[in-house]
Protein backbone atom coordinates (compact mmCIF):
# COMPACT_ATOMS: atom_id res chain seq x y z
CA UNK A 1 0.00 0.00 0.00
CA UNK A 2 1.51 3.59 -1.27
CA UNK A 3 2.37 5.95 1.37
CA UNK A 4 0.19 8.81 1.03
CA UNK A 5 2.20 11.26 2.08
CA UNK A 6 4.67 11.22 -0.78
CA UNK A 7 8.11 13.11 -1.18
CA UNK A 8 8.35 12.15 -4.75
CA UNK A 9 11.33 14.54 -4.70
CA UNK A 10 13.69 13.55 -1.53
CA UNK A 11 16.83 14.81 0.19
CA UNK A 12 19.24 14.03 2.57
CA UNK A 13 19.20 17.29 4.78
CA UNK A 14 22.81 18.12 4.33
CA UNK A 15 23.92 21.02 1.67
CA UNK A 16 27.46 22.55 0.98
CA UNK A 17 27.33 25.68 3.63
CA UNK A 18 28.92 28.66 1.75
CA UNK A 19 31.93 29.95 1.86
CA UNK A 20 31.07 33.23 4.14
CA UNK A 21 29.91 30.46 6.70
CA UNK A 22 32.88 28.02 6.88
CA UNK A 23 34.84 31.15 6.97
CA UNK A 24 32.79 32.62 10.16
CA UNK A 25 33.03 29.79 11.96
CA UNK A 26 37.01 29.32 11.34
CA UNK A 27 37.15 32.89 12.58
CA UNK A 28 34.91 32.03 15.54
CA UNK A 29 36.86 29.06 16.82
CA UNK A 30 40.16 31.12 16.56
CA UNK A 31 38.68 34.06 18.42
CA UNK A 32 38.87 36.48 15.97
CA UNK A 33 34.49 36.64 16.29
CA UNK A 34 32.10 36.21 18.70
CA UNK A 35 29.13 33.62 19.05
CA UNK A 36 26.29 36.15 17.79
CA UNK A 37 28.24 36.76 14.35
CA UNK A 38 28.36 33.29 13.71
CA UNK A 39 24.83 32.89 14.42
CA UNK A 40 24.10 35.59 11.89
CA UNK A 41 26.27 33.93 9.40
CA UNK A 42 24.25 31.01 9.84
CA UNK A 43 20.85 32.60 9.57
CA UNK A 44 22.12 34.21 6.67
CA UNK A 45 23.05 31.18 4.86
CA UNK A 46 19.91 29.04 6.57
CA UNK A 47 17.42 31.66 4.67
CA UNK A 48 19.19 31.92 1.37
CA UNK A 49 19.04 27.82 1.47
CA UNK A 50 15.29 27.82 1.82
CA UNK A 51 14.84 29.83 -0.96
CA UNK A 52 17.03 27.43 -3.43
CA UNK A 53 15.18 24.75 -2.02
CA UNK A 54 11.58 26.09 -2.39
CA UNK A 55 12.82 27.25 -6.31
CA UNK A 56 13.85 23.60 -6.71
CA UNK A 57 10.89 22.20 -6.06
CA UNK A 58 11.69 19.84 -2.88
CA UNK A 59 9.20 18.32 -0.72
CA UNK A 60 10.90 18.64 2.32
CA UNK A 61 13.27 21.57 3.14
CA UNK A 62 16.17 21.70 5.68
CA UNK A 63 18.31 24.15 7.07
CA UNK A 64 21.30 22.49 5.14
CA UNK A 65 22.49 21.52 8.54
CA UNK A 66 24.22 24.83 8.89
CA UNK A 67 24.22 25.06 12.43
CA UNK A 68 26.55 21.98 12.79
CA UNK A 69 29.98 21.58 12.86
CA UNK A 70 28.73 18.03 11.29
CA UNK A 71 26.44 15.70 11.34
CA UNK A 72 27.37 14.07 14.01
CA UNK A 73 27.86 17.14 16.40
CA UNK A 74 24.54 17.56 17.21
CA UNK A 75 24.18 14.22 19.39
CA UNK A 76 27.67 14.74 20.30
CA UNK A 77 26.99 18.42 22.07
CA UNK A 78 23.68 17.69 23.32
CA UNK A 79 24.20 14.30 25.48
CA UNK A 80 26.44 14.19 28.55
CA UNK A 81 28.52 10.64 28.39
CA UNK A 82 30.42 11.69 25.59
CA UNK A 83 34.23 12.67 26.12
CA UNK A 84 35.25 15.89 25.57
CA UNK A 85 37.81 15.26 22.54
CA UNK A 86 37.80 13.39 19.30
CA UNK A 87 39.71 10.07 19.36
CA UNK A 88 40.98 8.17 16.63
CA UNK A 89 38.68 5.51 15.23
CA UNK A 90 38.24 1.96 15.50
CA UNK A 91 37.85 -0.74 13.13
CA UNK A 92 33.94 0.48 13.01
CA UNK A 93 35.08 4.18 12.07
CA UNK A 94 37.62 2.83 9.46
CA UNK A 95 35.45 0.86 8.14
CA UNK A 96 33.11 3.75 6.97
CA UNK A 97 35.19 6.31 6.56
CA UNK A 98 35.85 10.01 7.53
CA UNK A 99 32.79 11.28 5.50
CA UNK A 100 30.12 9.20 7.46
CA UNK A 101 32.13 8.96 11.00
CA UNK A 102 34.16 12.65 10.55
CA UNK A 103 34.37 12.93 14.34
CA UNK A 104 34.33 9.97 16.65
CA UNK A 105 33.57 10.63 20.36
CA UNK A 106 33.87 7.74 22.91
CA UNK A 107 31.91 7.08 25.72
CA UNK A 108 33.38 7.80 29.70
CA UNK A 109 29.80 6.79 31.33
CA UNK A 110 26.22 5.75 29.97
CA UNK A 111 24.63 8.56 27.47
CA UNK A 112 22.00 11.49 29.24
CA UNK A 113 20.17 13.52 27.63
CA UNK A 114 20.53 16.94 28.05
CA UNK A 115 17.25 18.70 26.80
CA UNK A 116 16.38 19.03 23.33
CA UNK A 117 19.19 18.37 20.64
CA UNK A 118 17.71 20.07 17.19
CA UNK A 119 15.39 22.63 18.78
CA UNK A 120 17.40 25.45 17.68
CA UNK A 121 17.68 24.28 13.86
CA UNK A 122 13.79 23.37 14.26
CA UNK A 123 12.33 26.63 15.40
CA UNK A 124 14.56 28.70 12.70
CA UNK A 125 13.74 26.17 10.00
CA UNK A 126 9.92 26.45 10.62
CA UNK A 127 10.35 30.30 10.63
CA UNK A 128 11.67 30.37 7.69
CA UNK A 129 9.09 28.79 5.40
CA UNK A 130 5.84 27.08 5.34
CA UNK A 131 6.36 23.99 3.41
CA UNK A 132 7.16 20.46 4.88
CA UNK A 133 10.39 20.93 6.45
CA UNK A 134 13.08 17.75 7.03
CA UNK A 135 15.45 17.36 9.68
CA UNK A 136 18.30 14.41 9.56
CA UNK A 137 20.14 12.82 12.67
CA UNK A 138 22.26 10.06 13.24
CA UNK A 139 20.88 6.86 14.02
CA UNK A 140 21.59 5.34 17.69
CA UNK A 141 22.50 1.85 16.42
CA UNK A 142 25.48 4.24 14.12
CA UNK A 143 26.71 6.32 16.83
CA UNK A 144 26.53 3.23 19.47
CA UNK A 145 28.86 1.24 17.33
CA UNK A 146 31.05 4.32 16.79
CA UNK A 147 31.19 4.81 20.43
CA UNK A 148 32.18 1.58 20.93
CA UNK A 149 30.37 1.07 24.21
CA UNK A 150 31.70 2.79 27.43
CA UNK A 151 35.18 3.18 28.51
CA UNK A 152 36.30 1.05 31.97
CA UNK A 153 39.41 -0.21 33.25
CA UNK A 154 41.83 -2.11 30.27
CA UNK A 155 40.73 1.10 27.42
CA UNK A 156 40.01 4.19 25.77
CA UNK A 157 36.83 5.28 25.32
CA UNK A 158 35.54 4.78 21.38
CA UNK A 159 38.20 1.41 21.28
CA UNK A 160 35.92 -1.24 22.92
CA UNK A 161 37.61 -0.75 26.39
CA UNK A 162 35.40 -3.39 27.71
CA UNK A 163 36.14 -6.66 29.02
CA UNK A 164 36.33 -8.96 25.80
CA UNK A 165 33.88 -9.22 23.06
CA UNK A 166 30.49 -10.50 24.67
CA UNK A 167 31.37 -7.29 27.32
CA UNK A 168 31.62 -4.95 24.47
CA UNK A 169 28.34 -6.09 22.43
CA UNK A 170 26.48 -5.85 26.24
CA UNK A 171 27.49 -2.31 26.60
CA UNK A 172 27.38 -1.54 22.79
CA UNK A 173 23.57 -2.85 23.22
CA UNK A 174 22.79 -0.50 26.21
CA UNK A 175 25.07 2.43 24.96
CA UNK A 176 22.31 1.67 21.77
CA UNK A 177 18.97 1.44 24.16
CA UNK A 178 19.99 4.68 25.97
CA UNK A 179 20.47 6.91 22.64
CA UNK A 180 17.39 5.08 21.17
CA UNK A 181 15.41 6.90 23.98
CA UNK A 182 17.06 9.97 23.78
CA UNK A 183 16.71 10.41 20.20
CA UNK A 184 12.87 9.14 20.26
CA UNK A 185 11.98 11.81 22.65
CA UNK A 186 13.74 14.26 20.31
CA UNK A 187 11.85 12.78 17.55
CA UNK A 188 8.78 13.49 18.91
CA UNK A 189 9.32 16.88 19.70
CA UNK A 190 10.46 17.79 16.68
CA UNK A 191 7.42 15.77 15.48
CA UNK A 192 5.18 18.46 17.87
CA UNK A 193 7.61 21.23 16.94
CA UNK A 194 5.86 20.91 13.16
CA UNK A 195 8.79 19.57 11.27
CA UNK A 196 7.02 16.70 8.74
CA UNK A 197 9.41 14.72 8.22
CA UNK A 198 12.87 13.29 9.92
CA UNK A 199 15.54 10.96 8.81
CA UNK A 200 17.79 8.68 10.99
CA UNK A 201 20.83 8.05 8.94
CA UNK A 202 22.79 4.97 9.26
CA UNK A 203 25.34 4.53 6.32
CA UNK A 204 26.93 1.60 7.82
CA UNK A 205 23.79 -0.86 6.75
CA UNK A 206 24.91 -0.62 3.13
CA UNK A 207 28.58 -1.17 4.02
CA UNK A 208 27.62 -4.26 5.75
CA UNK A 209 25.19 -5.55 3.24
CA UNK A 210 27.25 -5.54 0.25
CA UNK A 211 29.48 -7.73 -0.95
CA UNK A 212 32.53 -5.72 -0.93
CA UNK A 213 31.68 -3.97 2.26
CA UNK A 214 30.63 -7.10 3.96
CA UNK A 215 34.44 -8.30 3.29
CA UNK A 216 36.69 -5.30 3.87
CA UNK A 217 34.51 -5.39 7.08
CA UNK A 218 35.44 -9.00 7.73
CA UNK A 219 39.20 -8.16 7.61
CA UNK A 220 38.67 -5.53 10.05
CA UNK A 221 37.48 -7.94 12.58
CA UNK A 222 33.67 -6.93 12.43
CA UNK A 223 30.74 -9.75 12.07
CA UNK A 224 28.14 -8.22 9.57
CA UNK A 225 25.42 -10.06 10.21
CA UNK A 226 25.50 -9.51 14.07
CA UNK A 227 26.62 -6.08 13.51
CA UNK A 228 23.45 -5.70 11.37
CA UNK A 229 21.40 -7.47 13.81
CA UNK A 230 22.22 -5.22 17.00
CA UNK A 231 22.10 -1.72 15.01
CA UNK A 232 18.68 -2.95 13.18
CA UNK A 233 17.38 -3.92 17.04
CA UNK A 234 18.41 -0.24 18.78
CA UNK A 235 17.07 1.75 15.31
CA UNK A 236 13.73 0.31 15.26
CA UNK A 237 13.59 1.39 19.22
CA UNK A 238 13.37 4.57 18.57
CA UNK A 239 9.52 3.99 16.96
CA UNK A 240 8.58 2.24 20.16
CA UNK A 241 5.71 4.47 21.34
CA UNK A 242 6.10 6.97 19.20
CA UNK A 243 2.78 9.45 19.03
CA UNK A 244 3.01 11.79 16.13
CA UNK A 245 1.13 13.36 13.80
CA UNK A 246 -1.03 11.66 10.94
CA UNK A 247 1.48 13.84 8.70
CA UNK A 248 4.58 13.38 10.13
CA UNK A 249 7.00 10.25 9.10
CA UNK A 250 10.22 9.04 10.18
CA UNK A 251 12.69 7.61 7.61
CA UNK A 252 15.81 5.23 7.93
CA UNK A 253 18.82 6.76 5.32
CA UNK A 254 21.33 4.13 4.36
CA UNK A 255 22.63 5.73 1.60
CA UNK A 256 26.83 6.00 1.80
CA UNK A 257 27.49 8.53 -1.68
CA UNK A 258 28.58 5.96 -3.42
CA UNK A 259 31.37 5.35 -1.07
CA UNK A 260 30.35 1.15 -1.36
CA UNK A 261 30.48 -0.58 -4.74
CA UNK A 262 29.31 -3.83 -5.84
CA UNK A 263 26.23 -6.20 -5.51
CA UNK A 264 24.37 -6.85 -2.34
CA UNK A 265 24.66 -10.09 -0.64
CA UNK A 266 20.49 -11.43 -0.91
CA UNK A 267 20.64 -13.18 2.42
CA UNK A 268 21.49 -10.16 4.49
CA UNK A 269 19.49 -7.84 2.47
CA UNK A 270 16.25 -10.59 3.54
CA UNK A 271 17.46 -9.89 7.29
CA UNK A 272 17.66 -6.91 7.49
CA UNK A 273 14.04 -6.04 5.40
CA UNK A 274 12.77 -8.44 8.44
CA UNK A 275 13.74 -6.71 11.23
CA UNK A 276 12.94 -3.07 9.33
CA UNK A 277 11.05 -1.38 11.62
CA UNK A 278 10.32 1.84 9.27
CA UNK A 279 8.16 2.29 6.29
CA UNK A 280 10.62 4.55 4.65
CA UNK A 281 14.02 3.38 3.59
CA UNK A 282 17.19 5.47 1.20
CA UNK A 283 19.12 3.73 -0.18
CA UNK A 284 21.69 4.61 -3.50
CA UNK A 285 20.53 3.10 -6.93
CA UNK A 286 22.97 3.41 -9.61
CA UNK A 287 23.63 2.85 -12.98
CA UNK A 288 24.62 -0.67 -12.96
CA UNK A 289 21.43 -2.87 -12.38
CA UNK A 290 24.24 -5.45 -10.62
CA UNK A 291 24.62 -2.66 -7.88
CA UNK A 292 21.61 -1.51 -7.41
CA UNK A 293 19.41 -2.67 -3.79
CA UNK A 294 17.32 -5.51 -4.60
CA UNK A 295 14.10 -3.84 -4.74
CA UNK A 296 12.47 -7.72 -5.50
CA UNK A 297 12.84 -8.01 -2.10
CA UNK A 298 10.96 -6.01 -0.76
CA UNK A 299 8.22 -6.34 1.46
CA UNK A 300 5.10 -4.37 0.22
CA UNK A 301 4.83 -1.42 1.12
CA UNK A 302 7.75 -0.28 1.75
CA UNK A 303 8.27 3.50 0.59
CA UNK A 304 12.14 3.74 -1.34
CA UNK A 305 13.61 6.79 -2.09
CA UNK A 306 16.36 5.72 -4.75
CA UNK A 307 19.50 7.54 -4.79
CA UNK A 308 19.87 8.05 -8.39
CA UNK A 309 22.04 11.16 -8.70
CA UNK A 310 25.80 10.51 -7.44
CA UNK A 311 26.67 13.32 -5.57
CA UNK A 312 30.15 12.54 -5.20
CA UNK A 313 30.56 13.36 -9.15
CA UNK A 314 30.72 16.94 -11.08
CA UNK A 315 29.79 14.74 -14.37
CA UNK A 316 25.77 15.32 -14.64
CA UNK A 317 23.99 12.02 -15.56
CA UNK A 318 22.01 11.89 -18.42
CA UNK A 319 18.25 12.75 -18.14
CA UNK A 320 17.50 9.65 -20.54
CA UNK A 321 19.61 7.48 -17.83
CA UNK A 322 18.02 8.59 -15.13
CA UNK A 323 14.12 7.76 -16.23
CA UNK A 324 15.39 4.65 -17.17
CA UNK A 325 16.78 3.95 -13.73
CA UNK A 326 12.94 4.52 -12.58
CA UNK A 327 11.06 2.73 -15.08
CA UNK A 328 12.99 -0.42 -13.63
CA UNK A 329 12.32 0.28 -10.57
CA UNK A 330 8.73 0.55 -11.62
CA UNK A 331 8.68 -2.33 -13.06
CA UNK A 332 9.42 -4.18 -9.21
CA UNK A 333 7.74 -2.04 -6.84
CA UNK A 334 4.67 0.45 -7.12
CA UNK A 335 5.79 3.85 -8.53
CA UNK A 336 3.47 5.45 -5.63
CA UNK A 337 5.90 3.90 -3.33
CA UNK A 338 8.98 5.37 -5.12
CA UNK A 339 10.71 9.04 -4.33
CA UNK A 340 14.09 9.97 -5.75
CA UNK A 341 16.97 11.66 -4.37
CA UNK A 342 20.53 11.84 -4.77
CA UNK A 343 22.70 9.06 -3.40
CA UNK A 344 23.78 10.84 -0.30
CA UNK A 345 24.27 14.31 1.24
CA UNK A 346 26.40 16.48 0.54
CA UNK A 347 28.35 16.61 3.44
CA UNK A 348 29.42 12.82 2.96
CA UNK A 349 31.30 13.38 -0.41
CA UNK A 350 34.77 12.04 -1.13
CA UNK A 351 35.35 14.89 -3.29
CA UNK A 352 33.59 18.17 -2.37
CA UNK A 353 31.37 20.26 -5.42
CA UNK A 354 30.94 23.72 -5.61
CA UNK A 355 27.36 25.15 -4.98
CA UNK A 356 26.94 25.19 -8.78
CA UNK A 357 26.99 21.53 -8.84
CA UNK A 358 24.90 21.14 -6.29
CA UNK A 359 22.15 23.05 -7.79
CA UNK A 360 22.61 20.90 -11.35
CA UNK A 361 22.60 17.97 -9.36
CA UNK A 362 19.37 18.54 -7.36
CA UNK A 363 17.97 20.08 -10.47
CA UNK A 364 18.20 16.65 -12.27
CA UNK A 365 16.48 14.84 -9.39
CA UNK A 366 13.80 17.40 -9.71
CA UNK A 367 13.08 16.98 -13.70
CA UNK A 368 13.67 13.20 -13.56
CA UNK A 369 10.68 13.94 -10.48
CA UNK A 370 8.77 15.48 -13.05
CA UNK A 371 8.39 13.08 -16.05
CA UNK A 372 6.65 11.02 -13.51
CA UNK A 373 4.15 13.02 -11.40
CA UNK A 374 4.26 16.26 -13.14
CA UNK A 375 3.93 19.22 -10.58
CA UNK A 376 2.45 17.02 -8.02
CA UNK A 377 4.97 16.50 -5.52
Amino acid sequence: MADDFKYHIDHHASLLPPAELVETRAAQLRGAVDGAALLAAEETAISQALLAQRRLGLAALSDGEFRRRNHLSVVYDGVAGFADRPLPGGAFADLVGIAHAPEVRGLTDRPVGQGRLAKHEADYLLSGTDRPTLVALPSPGFLAELSGGVAVTGGEAGQGGTSGTAGRVEQVEQVGADLARILGAEIAALAADGIRYVLLTNPAYTFLLTEQGRSQARSRGIDPDSTIERMSQVDAQVLAGLETPAEFRVGLDITTAGAVGGGYDPAAVERFLGGLGFGRLCVEYPAAPAERFPLGQLPAGLVMSLGIVDVDDPELEPVDELVGRIDDAADLIDVDDIAISTNGGFHATAVPLDAAHQRAKLQRVEMVARYFWGNEL
